[in-house]
């Protein structure tokens, strides 16, 4: 009867209950039977609580040498029985490194040296290899009193490099369940490794290289609109058909804005170029491009994240009165005051490029003369390398970029999830509340949460120190590098890329390049192979503004206009030496240095 009711309780269980129940009774049985085995093994150990050689095979010593990164081999000569161990405590200087698995031993001698807190370290040697353990005898051991016994457990009177050892503590009658209270834990591998040539060093352990990620690139859309383009070179969307997008006065143009209306992809001076050492007009700035950061905050309706086909988009609101204000600047040369930033682009990788190379990203700033009905853009290169700080002040935007990745990734995963629901009719409405809500990752949000602070606290400055690190840069007139590819648009090509981490280099190629519609689930980029830069273009006529043709303002204020003897960067910031240094107009050779 007791039997039945226990049945009859499981069985008003839900699925997920009886799981964690019998799961439960499992776990308690396996505790049972594991405390009866230990209970039953225990006369098996010897009151010495001696460690004996597992069945893989034989136990040796490593020490390291951390000052030399050398590694030196004890193993004990054992006559036809096999060995068993003291559990020793090391007396004296406490280890400063902990222990490490090492995938094999390193033969050959011990010098004798002064032994400085080493690490020691053990693996299991293969019954079938210990000959040639046991043919290398290791001068650093004293003989041992008879050598038909064990070999000794301590050091010979001689000096040795390896530490002493003092007689153990009271032996205990039973292995224990935990770590050892001493720093010394010989923690062997699990399986037997094979032994190098005697005459080899234990091989030093390099990280594996930083994988790329890769990018699919997405099918096309099963009717593309008029105004869709691609980067697939071998696509009749790709860049040499550009001159095919029409329907230019729609809204998703967001150039039309300007009056950029007519397709002018195949005609005019067309961006992006490649920028080298060789400039063949004379810089006609005067003074850097003065900008203020303005008043907007970059969460809310000031600043507006758009994760589009081809690019990360910031759009700036625009100015209604006197306050706020937007991030403006003064460019000298265009004959206008400040001029508002009307919107921030980011692509991956860089179009324009330095002497042939390309950088990992590039983010354009876009201001609008109303005078001269022109674009002045402003292009930062990024570099992402291995050991690169995190850009804590462009990682304020990426977090933005990545809530709205989450928020159409939540949203398409739980549409995927009703519309699978609908076709499956025996799924209970709990089922689908639970799917419905079980992808919304909360704790994405945690890890951002002090930067969310510091963003309320203060507007975000698209011209921080973390990004601007140079007043100086290459000038041309260019185009648009999209459709309508307006030629109207004067560049200034920065000499200092702005630095980024791998890790949020590909966290920005993952947003941009797998973003999916949250209603539809389908892809959104038109990426190509993991980029959306347009191909360069003819060679046009650019400049490069240098030191010689003026310094930052601060430090003209500060020692003149012919700067100081150590020279500044933008507000008194240390000065970074730019990419590639010019000789200026007409350009006869490059310098290598500012020197020369």
């Amino acid at each position: 009867m007791v039997e039945s009711s226990i049945f009859r309780q499981i069985n008003r269980l839900s699925p997920r209950n009886k799981i964690l129940y019998l799961s439960t009774v499992g776990i308690s049985f396996a505790l049972i039977v594991f405390g009866i085995c230990v209970w039953a093994l225990s006369g098996r150990y010897d009151s010495s609580s001696k460690l004996t050689s597992s069945s893989f095979g034989e136990i040796a010593y490593q020490s390291r040498d951390e000052t030399t990164d050398t590694t030196h081999s004890v193993v004990p000569v054992y006559p036809t029985k096999p060995p068993s161990f003291e559990r020793k405590d090391y007396q004296g200087e406490s280890f400063p490194t902990p222990l490490e698995l090492v995938p094999s031993i390193a033969l050959g001698p011990s010098p004798s040296r002064e032994h400085n807190s080493p690490g020691l370290r053990a693996t299991m040697i293969p019954s079938s290899n210990l000959t040639a353990v046991l043919s290398t005898p290791d001068p650093s051991r004293g003989p041992t009193q008879n050598p038909s016994e064990y070999p000794s457990r301590s050091p010979s009177s001689a000096p040795t490099s390896h530490p002493r050892f003092s007689p153990s503590t009271s032996p205990i009658d039973m292995p224990s369940m935990g770590p050892s209270a001493s720093p010394l834990m010989f923690v062997p591998t699990l399986l037997p490794v094979s032994l190098p040539p005697k005459s080899s060093s234990s091989p030093t352990m390099t990280a594996a290289p930083t994988s790329e990620p890769t990018f699919q690139t997405h099918d096309l859309p099963a009717n593309p609109d008029p105004t869709y383009f691609n980067y697939n070179t071998d696509s009749k969307y790709g860049p040499s058909s550009w001159e095919n997008v029409t329907v230019l006065n729609s809204t998703e143009n967001y150039w039309r804005e300007f009056g950029f209306l007519e397709n002018r992809c195949n005609t005019g001076a067309q961006s992006p170029i490649d920028l080298c050492d060789k400039p063949v007009r004379y810089c006609v700035e005067e003074h850097e491009f003065r900008t203020r950061s303005g008043d907007y905050t970059i969460q809310g309706d000031s600043m507006i994240k758009e994760i589009l086909p081809n690019k990360l988009r910031v759009v700036m609101a625009r100015r209604q009165g006197e306050e706020p204000d937007p991030p403006s600047s003064d460019f000298s040369g265009v004959g206008y005051k400040a001029i508002d930033m009307s919107n921030i682009d980011i692509k991956f990788p860089s179009e324009h490029t330095l002497c042939g190379r390309i950088y990992d990203g590039e983010m354009q700033y876009y201001f609008y003369h109303p005078v001269r009905k022109v674009l002045i853009a402003i292009a930062w290169l990024f570099e992402a390398q291995e050991g690169n700080a995190t850009n804590n002040h462009m990682q304020l935007l990426i977090d933005e970029f990545q809530q709205i990745y989450d928020e159409n990734e939540d949203g398409c995963l739980v549409n995927e999830t009703a519309q699978d629901v609908m076709l499956n009719q025996t799924r209970s409405l709990n089922e689908l509340e639970n799917a419905s809500t079980k992808y919304i990752p909360m704790e994405r949000n945690l890890g951002r949460a002090d930067r969310r602070v510091q963003k309320r606290a203060k507007p975000w400055d698209p011209f921080h120190t973390d990004i601007q690190k140079t007043v100086h840069f290459w000038g041309y007139s260019g185009s648009l590098t999209e459709p309508p590819c307006t030629d109207s648009v004067l560049w200034r090509v920065m000499d200092v890329p702005v630095k980024i981490s791998l890790e949020q280099l590909h966290q920005m190629q993952n947003i941009l390049f797998n973003n999916r519609n949250n209603n539809t689930c389908a892809f959104t980029s038109t990426h190509f192979k993991g980029g959306v830069a347009r191909p360069i273009t003819d060679t046009l006529r650019y400049y490069k503004c240098t030191r010689r043709d003026y310094v930052s303002d601060s430090e003209r204020a500060l020692c003149g206009d012919a700067g100081c003897e150590v020279p500044f960067g933008k507000d008194l910031e240390p000065y970074v030496e730019p990419e590639i240094f010019v000789t200026g107009p007409p350009s006869l050779a490059p310098t290598l240095s500012p020197s020369n």
